[in-house]
């Protein structure tokens, strides 16, 4: 996980406060990307829903 967030150039959090807001901060990135990726293709609607 380390490696990944590096890349990203995010640190890795230093308390678990800050492992909460990261945390927070990356779900709503994934939700993002899956909103507009995803939902928003008829392509992967067909797929989820046939």
């Amino acid at each position: 996980m380390k490696v990944l967030l590096s890349r990203a150039g995010i640190e890795w959090p230093a308390d678990l406060g800050a492992a909460m807001v990261l945390g927070e901060y990356l779900s709503y990135r994934v939700g993002a990307y899956l909103l507009l990726n995803v939902v928003e293709d008829p392509a992967w609607l067909a797929w989820a829903f046939c």
